[in-house]
């Protein structure tokens, strides 16, 4: 028996409060239950519930009464689509912080206060509550304990703040989701059931984005993306892709197709009617779709699980889908190849299915691409081919599409005030690249910036961004010559200066320009 428990009266008394949230007061009787020289881990454990429980309400009210922006539509498709354990709940909270920050509702109800507080600086992430979120980093360097005096100061601060929410009514929420019920956080942030994005249908732009998600969950769905191989014709598929399939039982292959390239859509649909018609060849075809969730992994990994269960045998659902999709492929002795288009839609997204190349690797499932060449994707692909197309600028439109798909997952984002300069400017050296490239010339990353005053990261991201459209090269920097006598550059050129700071001359300089032309 433990001599010397925590003694922490406000926290004990908060715990009259929540014998319905049993999440609660399991945390709680952890953390009062622990020696007070060894309770940081249980109070660490506390807090964090206590803060995945704030967010719920936040994310919550969001969902049906904050004003939405696709940022954070798209992180809680990201946060509903995960395993459930991909994010921890200091970050969690500030999402829902910053969901709920411009809604009317929210700042006239006594929970505001729990998200946002007025400093001298303006408004700030609530201390009381933020707080918590840096705990664990104390206990961590603490050697994952802290003095008993520091475990029960913790301890009544939690108690206080856990009498504040209840007297506010903060945790009770009027809605019924999968994450947040009345009695507050259920515990699981990921759908568990493909149905439980009816919960959120509705004219809303998240409730649009969830309709979509559970269209795409349909059988119908399906017989769609596949129609589209039945009328084409087989005579637009690659020669080097034919061989690709013929000689390997694994990897991926590309076909980078110009985005102004208006043959790209029959090329992708010739490659699929002539993948069905190969002997011993199973295919999934289908096009991502900048809405849903197809260019998700856990999107193909589902449609993989049910084309690889031929008799549909029912599965155990204490495995997870890839443990199933790898037991069904080692019973299929056909080749399965994937075939998507359009891969470069949601391009930084952390749950692209890009990510699963070496899954797809290890199980041998091949992956055939269709779209626009980023580098990004260099290291994904075995081989690739691009279809010969001249050189063109995007217009005006097509830029804002590029950039906005470019920008999405990646940031910053228009969306977040803090973000929009950032976001005005990269557009800015856009315009002016592009204006250039137009007129005949050639662009040199690192000398544009310069000349220009422009921020030599953001001239390189508009380079990767136009990647897909022009020619890109690199040149090695402009040498300056030396006096022979006397060892002084004669002539200076951007390499000079570099010399001269280094203080030596016998150095290759590896660093390259990167250029763009058309």
């Amino acid at each position: 028996m433990k001599s010397n428990l925590l003694q922490a009266p406000t926290l004990a008394r908060a715990r009259q409060y929540y014998t319905n949230n049993t999440r609660i007061t399991t945390a709680i009787d952890a953390a009062l239950g622990e020696d007070e020289e060894y309770a940081a881990d249980e109070l660490v454990e506390l807090a964090e519930e206590i803060l995945h429980q704030i967010a719920a309400v936040g994310v919550a009210h969001y969902i049906r009464q904050a004003p939405q922006k696709e940022v954070y539509n798209d992180f809680l498709v990201q946060l509903f689509n995960s395993s459930g354990h991909d994010y921890n709940a200091g970050p969690l909270y500030r999402w829902a912080a910053n969901m709920v920050h411009e809604c009317l509702v929210m700042r006239d109800s006594g929970l505001f206060q729990f998200f946002w507080e007025p400093t001298s600086k303006g408004e700030e992430l609530a201390h009381r509550v933020h707080h918590l979120a840096h705990l664990r980093n104390m206990v961590m360097h603490g050697f994952f304990v802290l003095p008993p005096e520091k475990n029960r100061e913790e301890a009544e601060a939690i108690g206080a703040l856990l009498i504040a929410l209840h007297e506010t009514n903060a945790l009770h929420s009027e809605h019924d989701f999968h994450f947040c019920g009345p009695d507050g956080f259920t515990g699981h942030w990921n759908i568990q059931q493909p149905e439980q994005w009816q919960q959120y249908a509705g004219s809303s732009s998240f409730g649009q984005l969830s309709e979509r998600i559970l269209a795409e969950q349909q059988d119908n769905y399906w017989v769609n993306e596949e129609r589209v191989f039945l009328k084409a014709n087989s005579g637009l598929v690659p020669t080097e892709l034919q061989s690709f399939i013929a000689q390997n039982n694994r990897g991926s292959f590309a076909c980078w197709v110009h985005p102004s390239d208006d043959t790209a859509a029959d090329r992708y649909e010739s490659v699929g009617n002539w993948l069905r018609a190969q002997p011993g060849v199973r295919c999934i075809g289908y096009e991502l779709k900048e809405q849903g969730i197809s260019y998700t992994g856990a999107f193909l990994l589902s449609r993989l699980m049910h084309v690889l269960n031929e008799k549909q045998t029912a599965l155990s659902k204490n495995k997870k889908v890839e443990e199933h999709v790898k037991a069904l492929r080692k019973g299929c002795n056909d080749k399965v190849v994937v075939l998507v288009n359009n891969i470069h839609l949601a391009l930084f997204s952390p749950q692209h299915l890009t990510h699963l190349i070496n899954y797809l690797r290890d199980n041998s499932i091949m992956l055939v691409a269709f779209g626009h060449h980023y580098e990004h994707f260099n290291t994904f692909f075995n081989q690739s081919v691009s279809i010969a197309h001249d050189s063109a600028l995007p217009d005006e439109a097509m830029q804002a599409s590029a950039l906005h798909n470019y920008l999405r997952f990646k940031g910053p984002s228009a969306e977040k005030k803090e973000e929009r300069n950032d976001v005005e400017e990269l557009q800015k050296i856009l315009r002016h690249v592009v204006d250039t490239l137009s007129k005949g010339n050639r662009v040199f990353a690192r000398r544009f910036a310069d000349e220009h005053g422009y921020d030599g990261e953001y001239v390189h991201e508009v380079f990767a961004l136009l990647h897909p459209w022009v020619r890109t090269s690199r040149e090695s920097f402009e040498a300056d010559t030396v006096h022979p006598d006397y060892g002084y550059p004669e002539t200076m050129t951007e390499v000079t200066p570099i010399y001269l700071a280094l203080g030596r001359r016998d150095l290759k300089l590896e660093y390259q320009h990167k250029v763009l032309s058309l």
